[in-house]
């Protein structure tokens, strides 16, 4: 670990002593006066368990982010802004945090495949093993974003292992027009509008965004276009319906990796000369009714997404085109310390392959429809044992149908024209259709159930403070290509017809503190694997299958502290953990790609009225190369990153604000494969107006 990262570690460790033992020395004075003293905050809620509560109250590591703390980020994308504000840590290949792969809880090679990511209720990842496409829902159309730390399997299902990410769109707030612009380094450009109208029942909001880059290295060009829609309306009962709308188009180039002295010399390079991308065409809807009764509350939504990707790669073309449904009904009987949850959940995702030899689609080489259903209800439970102390806890069940069709045509029948170095001939072997290849063509199809268990106990010590302690079985299910080679790959076989559910038991011990000037968070837990799914490769015959790997073990802890005053605030969020593979070649090694620290640090201080500077220090610890088992290679070295932004509100209708991030030109790799290194951006200015009105 460098110097640095030791000076920072160590004063982040005497700050958070500090502000432990203040807030800690505040709650006691607040314990020891009566209950007539106390003062009653306001409301801090969260809806880990789908209807509004106390955070408070909740037995899990939950961070919330407003509207407003939105805003005030001047984030570009979902992962910048959980970047900095929930030390989220991202993994990318292009350059770009606005395209990484979420990682939570200590998992590496393909760790957003463990994090569910819900837009108002419906999952924005992918059936396969793609990624999430988080231009899909532009910051400006979002009012919150909630993140669960840990096992959430009981309420949200599959790929809530190691975190859930939920994200609430906007709703109308009077009548107005907004309109913000953004420019920066590297060719970024950013326009985006929204308006809104509000009447006594009803609520409607548009908007729409437009972004493009250059980017950081070359061939790594970007351009998105999106637009939405919402409308709410408010019965005389009380009960509330909620629609979204949102329909968009991005195109990705992709620069590829670059090998250790390129990397160190000109990490702008690219390996690829811009044929390596991809453009997406993505929607999706979603309708919400929700309602109280004097026995509880309700809540149904119904959710439907699509993508159509078109891309190519080392001269390989496919498309992709995949659809997601869900049907989501719940109940709660009662009320805080004495309820019951009941819901459903059903989902149904089905993906068209077609893979092409050439760029305009002529000529097939093979296609594949692929669908999984799932039925999974579900209760959880809440009982009060006195009046600090509560139980709660929940089970799920659930059934998982996965079909694959594939048909891969003879490789030889497929074009009428052959070239050689003599010329163009006609292919004496041409067919029309051509014949399916019986060695890669198959139809399968796999029956799962299985289920997940949670129990917890939370105490709550005052209006302030609180701990738990708690105990989750998670599970994921294999996605469509981990199953099936389908994308073209030769496996060793053509569906993992033995792979198993991912299945791990979690235990979380933490605390919360909600102040008037701090707030503490704190969680340690330990999550034990045992059926992790990774790719195993034959070394001499070069194929291989993605297998059920084996145990591992991660212990790891979440801390967070914010100060606030009128004129100055400060954080600090540190992630740790340790990782420990069981069985296997790798048996006491580490998981690849997981650092075992990650931190984020702010300071903002308001210089005059409406003049707020930001100072944001980010560190990743040192982590080992993605596929490095025995953990043998050159590690990927630790990095600090220095960011600031200064904000001015003009006015009533009008804020700028202008920012540099990676300050000191900090190089860094973002991830690494076998030797093959995947640059961070350096550093860059962005500038922008928002106007309201």
């Amino acid at each position: 670990m460098t110097s640095v990262s030791q000076v920072f570690l160590s004063i982040s460790s005497v700050a958070c002593w500090l502000g432990a033992a203040v807030l800690m020395a505040e709650e006691v004075d607040a314990l020891a006066e009566n209950s007539g003293g106390v003062v009653s905050l306001p409301s801090y809620t969260v809806t880990a368990w789908h209807f509004p509560e106390n955070v408070l109250d909740v037995p899990a590591d939950v961070q919330r982010i407003e509207r407003a703390q939105i805003e005030a980020s001047t984030a570009t994308s979902v992962p910048d802004l959980l970047q900095n504000e929930a030390n989220i840590f991202f993994r990318s290949s292009s350059g770009r945090v606005s395209d990484g792969e979420v990682s939570m809880r200590g998992f590496g090679e393909n760790s957003g495949l463990r994090n569910l990511v819900l837009v108002n209720g419906q999952p924005m990842n992918p059936s396969d093993m793609g990624g999430i496409n988080w231009e899909q829902v532009p910051l400006d159309s979002i009012e919150s974003v909630e993140v669960l730390h840990g096992g959430q399997n009981v309420l949200y299902g599959d790929r809530a292992l190691a975190g859930v990410i939920k994200i609430e769109t906007r709703q109308a707030a009077g009548t107005h027009l907004e309109w913000k612009g953004d420019v920066g380094s590297y060719g970024y450009h950013r326009e985006s509008m929204n308006a809104s109208m509000m009447t006594d029942k009803w609520g409607v909001r548009a908007g729409g965004s437009w972004m493009s880059e250059d980017g950081y290295r070359d061939h790594a060009e970007t351009w998105s276009r999106n637009a939405n829609a919402g409308a709410e309306y408010y019965f005389d009962s009380g009960d509330r319906i909620d629609l979204f709308v949102s329909a968009g188009k991005i195109h990705n180039q992709f620069p590829g990796p670059l090998i250790y002295e390129d990397y160190r010399s000109d990490p702008r390079s690219s390996s690829n000369l811009g044929e390596d991308e991809a453009t997406e065409e993505s929607g999706r809807a979603t309708v919400q009714l929700q309602g109280d009764r004097s026995w509880g509350n309700y809540g149904f939504s119904i959710g439907y997404d699509y993508s159509d990707t078109d891309w190519g790669f080392s001269g390989i073309y496919g498309e992709n085109e995949q659809t997601g449904w869900t049907m989501r009904p719940r109940v709660q009987l009662g009320e805080h310390g004495h309820r019951l949850i009941m819901g459903t959940d059903v989902v149904y995702d089905t993906l068209d392959f077609h893979q092409y030899l050439d760029e305009s689609h002529d000529y097939e080489r093979s296609k594949a429809d692929v669908e999984e259903g799932r039925v999974s209800p579900y209760v959880f439970a809440e009982q009060a044992l006195t009046d600090q102390l509560t139980l709660s806890g929940g089970a799920r069940y659930e059934w998982t149908r996965f079909e694959v069709n594939n048909d891969t045509y003879v490789a030889n029948q497929i074009e009428p024209f052959i070239e050689t170095n003599r010329g163009t001939f006609p292919n004496p072997n041409y067919k029309n259709p051509a014949d399916l290849d019986p060695d890669l063509s198959y139809s399968e199809t796999v029956n799962e159930h299985g289920g997940a268990v949670e129990i917890s106990l939370n105490y709550r010590f005052s209006e302030k403070l609180s701990a738990w302690i708690g105990y989750d079985h998670s599970y994921r299910y294999p996605v469509f290509d981990e199953r099936a080679s389908y994308q073209g790959v030769a496996l060793a076989e053509p569906v993992s017809g033995d792979l198993e559910a991912e299945e791990g038991d979690g235990f979380d011990l933490g605390f919360k503190y909600i102040g008037e000037r701090h707030q503490l968070y704190l969680t340690g837990y330990v999550l034990r694997m045992d059926d992790e799914i990774g790719f195993v490769e034959d070394p001499v015959s070069g194929l291989g299958l993605n297998v059920n790997v084996g145990a591992v073990n991660r212990y790891g802890a979440d801390f967070s502290w914010t100060y606030s005053i009128e004129r100055f605030g400060c954080s600090t969020r540190i992630a740790y953990v340790h990782t420990e593979m069981r069985s296997g070649e790798g048996r006491g090694n580490s998981v690849p790609l997981v650092p075992s620290v990650h931190a984020t640090n702010q300071m903002w201080y308001e210089l005059i009225p409406d003049l707020r500077l930001t100072l944001i220090h980010r560190y990743v610890g040192e982590q080992y190369q993605g596929g490095d088992f025995e953990n043998e290679f050159k590690q990927i070295d630790g990095y600090n990153v220095v960011d600031a932004r200064i904000q001015y509100q003009v006015n009533e209708h009008c804020s700028v604000y202008v920012k540099g991030t990676n300050l000191f030109d900090e190089l860094f790799a973002e991830s690494v494969y076998y030797g093959a290194y995947y640059p961070g951006m350096g550093s860059a200015v962005y500038t922008g107006m928002t106007l309201k009105f």
